[in-house]
């Protein structure tokens, strides 16, 4: 929702967000081996993952979490 609006505001600002970038080593290993990525895509999996193992508590960090 907020992405729509942002787009239809200024969308030169949220084309960088949707381009794909290449991805460090770390980073790969995270995205499932996939050496390009969006921002936008990769913000979703890792807010994805955080939420699937019931991260959002901020004591205990998994050591995946922990590399990015």
């Amino acid at each position: 929702m907020v992405l729509r609006r942002a787009a239809t505001e200024c969308p030169k600002k949220v084309a960088g967000l949707k381009d794909l970038v290449n991805l460090p080593t770390q980073l790969r290993e995270f995205a499932g081996g996939r050496s390009q990525m969006s921002h936008i895509s990769f913000f979703l999996s890792v807010w994805s993952y955080i939420k699937d193992n019931k991260l959002q508590v901020l004591l205990p960090m998994t050591q995946r979490i922990r590399t990015l």
